[in-house]
């Protein structure tokens, strides 16, 4: 931190930052290499066949929403999904300009013999925490999501009030 000293900064909300940042590169890594490789899949891959599989037929805006991307990572991501027999994509029946995704049976069996295996890992990655320390770490972590969401929102609003 010597190049930083005397910087007008917040050295705290850095380490909390950066220890975030760090934490989920390392899961994402561990996932992808002891879980996911075997079947050929990103972990944004398995993130958008678990959104599909645990809400069912869902607009391809609202997976995007839920993982924090645009809707062209998503149509990318399904776009390969599909060539893989493991998702479909079909036109809404409300506006056809909206895009429905649902789990084929193939996905919906690789989802749910998969699952497991991922919460392994998630089990391995809290174990070094006490059940107390992962509901405290959980609670707080829920938090900064929030409070970066609430701040995206404003951003959004005012752009669109300007």
């Amino acid at each position: 931190m010597r190049r930083a000293s005397g910087l007008p900064i917040d050295e705290l909300a850095l380490a909390v930052a950066s220890n975030i940042w760090r934490a989920a590169q390392s899961f994402k890594l561990k996932m992808e290499r002891e879980v996911l490789r075997e079947h050929n899949l990103s972990f944004a891959s398995f993130s958008t066949l678990f959104i599909v599989w645990i809400w069912g037929p869902i607009e391809t805006r609202d997976i995007a929403k839920s993982q924090a991307v645009s809707k062209a990572t998503v149509t990318s991501l399904l776009i390969t999904l599909e060539k893989r027999g493991l998702v479909k994509r079909r036109a809404s029946k409300v506006d056809r300009r909206l895009v429905i995704v649902k789990l084929t049976d193939a996905g919906r069996t690789l989802i749910q013999w998969l699952f497991p295996k991922f919460n392994q890992g998630e089990s391995e990655m809290a174990s070094v925490l006490t059940a107390s320390e992962q509901d405290t770490l959980a609670h707080l972590l829920r938090k900064v999501v929030a409070g970066a969401n609430t701040e995206l929102e404003e951003e959004i609003m005012a752009k669109v009030s300007a």
